[in-house]
């Protein structure tokens, strides 16, 4: 039996029940508003910011993914590309890539989509001002040229087999959602951020900041009406209130159902269980770019320290699995054949005889990810008994992402990545040394990286890719990875399929006439 380390604290556990309480009354005044059209959503975490820009927080996309739109979209059942602000694309040429736009699509303000606003959108990402998380994955691009005011020509430094993925809304980094050029460039950064506008299937309406956000349902919008005709989303990090607010109807959907929960909710009478086994990938990142982690043997010691297979059986079951690389057992490139490092503690105390106790000082988050606190509780009692002192201390989402951002979040701590796209390149988000979240530090990882990303033949990128999963187990890049299934609970009046794990899509949320 595993250690899942200390109870959380009197003053911890007040402060989640208040904190249960004040949005328990103020939920109830909203659920007696919502009308039959009105779709209410409980996030486990908040918001960081509504740029498309400046954001792959996943609250942030979940929201921005319904007012913004990209050229391209995912089949669900084969991951195909497909049309949607673009009718068409061709690669004209290894580096030269072409988008036909559509010609009826209007912004919420009314102003008319064209290609001057997909040049002005990617143009803003590649802009160094703005500090893009999406920067490392379109650094191929060169130029963005509009020969009329519906075709866009992408030239690429190098061929970039990968560009088109980046078109499409599924994965996080690396995505273009289309800005409106007049309504950006009139409104000042903070303006843009706090009142978002694109073509998307929803618009803004409200968005009373630490508390809740509501979309309503844009009525001139070019593509298929949504069911729902307002979209209410409110942030519930703690897991027990969340659920309760299911079960008493006070929410119609929840996002990270807990694993304990989903018994219990499916044999209610008003709510089901929607999941996917594509969840996100968890990553516990250490910072090389500092002591003590810039050592290997530092690294290695952190690795085998933490019987990850014990602590993530115990506490997801069926619903997680340890990884040996970090990236989705779904991405094409993907190599089973590298094993999850092995549960040795011997040898951690043997890499760090001699030492003083290596002491650190983290920060973890409670309730983004699924039992992200007791997994935390359970790795840092490990730690402890090798040669590290860990110091933990819980931190709002929003506060531990910004940080993340400027590279100011710690020693080591955990993301969750989205590989729904289905590509290994993915990794560079959060590996590439020269991704602005990036704390690692490994040149022959950049080096077979930077050449995969421009490989068009598929074999050879594969090749090229295992090559890298094999740099990162072997340099301890990173200290443990993980998957876990993503679980909504609903209420038993809606029909959802999770189709793309984390990415939750209200437009996608059907309401069955009774």
């Amino acid at each position: 039996m595993i250690s899942i380390g200390c109870r959380p604290s009197r003053r911890a556990v007040l402060k989640s029940g208040l904190a249960g309480a004040l949005w328990s009354i103020g939920s109830s005044q909203q659920a007696s508003a919502a009308g039959p059209g009105t779709v209410r959503i409980a996030m486990s975490a908040g918001l960081d910011r509504l740029d498309p820009a400046r954001s792959a927080n996943g609250p942030d996309l979940a929201i921005m993914s319904q007012i913004y739109e990209t050229l391209l979209a995912l089949d669900p059942k084969t991951g195909a590309l497909m049309p949607n602000l673009a009718t068409s694309y061709e690669v004209k040429e290894p580096t030269l890539w072409e988008f036909k736009l559509r010609r009826d699509v209007l912004f919420h303000d009314g102003g008319k989509f064209t290609a001057a606003d997909v040049k002005y959108s990617i143009e803003r990402i590649l802009d160094p001002a703005n500090n893009s998380p999406h920067v490392s994955q379109l650094a191929s691009v060169q130029t963005i040229d509009t020969p009329d005011d519906y075709t866009v020509q992408i030239r690429t430094k190098v061929p970039d087999p990968l560009l088109g993925r980046r078109m499409q809304p599924i994965g996080g980094t690396g995505r273009v959602f289309i800005v409106s050029k007049a309504y950006v460039s009139a409104h000042t950064p903070q303006e843009v951020n706090d009142q978002p506008m694109g073509t998307g299937p929803y618009r803004l309406t409200a968005w009373r900041k630490g508390q809740s956000v509501t979309l309503a349902r844009n009525d001139r919008y070019w593509g298929t009406k949504p069911d729902a005709e307002e979209g209410v989303f409110t942030f519930i990090p703690e897991n027990g209130t969340r659920v309760n607010a299911l079960l008493r109807g006070e929410v119609d959907l929840i996002q990270r159902l807990p694993i304990p929960d989903v018994a219990r909710v499916e044999k209610s009478a008003g709510a089901h269980v929607a999941s996917d086994p594509h969840g996100l990938v968890h990553t516990m990142l250490l910072n090389m770019t500092q002591p003590p982690f810039d050592d290997i043997n530092v690294r290695k010691a952190f690795a085998h320290a933490v019987d990850m297979k014990t602590i993530i059986g115990s506490l997801l079951g069926k619903y997680g699995r340890v990884l040996g690389v970090p990236m989705g057992p779904n991405v094409v490139q993907f190599d089973p054949a590298i094993a999850p490092y092995a549960y040795d503690p011997d040898q951690s105390r043997k890499l760090l005889a001699g030492r003083a106790p290596i002491e650190l000082s983290t920060y973890t988050s409670d309730g983004r990810y699924v039992n992200d606190r007791e997994i935390y509780q359970a790795m840092n009692a490990q730690l402890n008994a090798v040669g590290f002192k860990i110091s933990p201390q819980m931190m709002e989402w929003g506060r531990l992402i910004a940080m993340i951002g400027n590279r100011t979040a710690g020693p080591f701590y955990v993301v969750g990545w989205d590989f729904g796209e289905g590509d290994a390149s993915k990794m560079n988000s959060f590996l590439l040394s020269t991704s602005p979240v990036s704390v690692t530090r490994d040149p022959e990882y950049d080096k077979l990286a930077l050449a995969a990303n421009a490989e068009m033949d598929p074999a050879a990128r594969t090749k090229l890719w295992k090559q890298a999963q094999q740099v990162i187990h072997d340099r301890y890049l990173i200290g443990a990875v993980w998957e876990a299934d993503a679980i909504y609970g609903l209420s038993r009046k809606l029909e959802y399929s999770a189709h793309f794990g984390e990415n939750l899509d209200l437009a996608g949320i059907k309401i069955p006439k009774r």
